[in-house]
């Protein structure tokens, strides 16, 4: 969910509201710092307990309850998000169709074109293991960057031949980082040689590219849907992701 969590350390909300409240004797650090991620941290009450009430097996320890509020808190803050009703009409002149399934990360847009397939997936951003403490350090030393989300383009022949495009999703435009061809039916190999980078080339061969994609439907409205379009997605799949945290820490 790195759009959204990007959105929200924008909006400087990190503190779930609900956590506020709660009376603060320790404080707990929630974060992976394997992953390089950045660490959270929340004031919890102080436990208390003695080997007496250990062995009375509650259902849930202390330590669970404390994990369950902050849990509903930010699963309600997330809800009165402004991106969580935020509901992405499809154009009706939108050229793609859209498959999308809850609980994937994955969107599919295609259309024909001709005697052409095209396809544009659409893999959301993992911030998992994404170093966002030095995005924080570099977002304060430079300008805010564009929200962007990376495109996989395929446009496919009958005979099976294919173009394949590595493109990013910026408001208003793409912007195409590769291209190579790929023969039906082969997998990829790290050894074959995809191309130089996009950049590297005549300017008049770019233009001709974009162009060709233009044609195809990837304009500066494709990348706006699309970014809104996994914005609104990339809320509700954290929700989701939250709930199941809590049914499986309840249960």
């Amino acid at each position: 969910m790195a759009l959204y969590s990007a959105i929200r350390r924008a909006s400087k909300s990190t503190i779930p509201l609900a956590l506020r409240s709660v009376a603060t004797a320790t404080a707990s650090t929630v974060g992976n710092d394997h992953c390089g991620g950045a660490s959270r941290s929340f004031s919890v009450p102080a436990l208390h307990y003695s080997t007496s009430a250990v062995k009375k097996k509650r259902k849930h320890s202390s330590f669970d309850n404390i994990l369950l509020q902050i849990v509903d808190s930010e699963i309600k803050f997330s809800i009165d998000s402004e991106f969580h009703d935020c509901v992405v009409d499809i154009p009706d002149d939108f050229p793609f169709k859209v498959q999308d399934k809850a609980g994937k990360r994955v969107i599919v847009l295609t259309r024909d074109y001709g005697e052409e397939t095209i396809n544009i997936v659409v893999d959301m951003p993992n911030s998992r293991c994404e170093n966002v403490e030095g995005d924080a350090v570099n977002s304060e030393e430079e300008s805010e960057p564009q929200p962007s989300i990376p495109l996989s383009v395929t446009v496919t022949k009958e005979n099976g031949l294919s173009l394949e495009f590595d493109v990013r999703a910026f408001p208003n435009k793409i912007s195409i980082c590769g291209m190579s061809i790929k023969e039906p039916k082969s997998s990829c190999n790290q050894l074959d040689y995809r191309g130089p980078a996009f950049s590297f080339l005549n300017e008049s061969l770019q233009k001709s590219v974009y162009e060709y994609l233009e044609a195809r439907g990837l304009t500066g409205s494709t990348a706006n849907f699309t970014l809104e379009y996994v914005i609104s997605k990339d809320t509700k799949e954290y929700i989701r992701w939250l709930k199941n945290i809590k049914n499986f820490v309840e249960n």
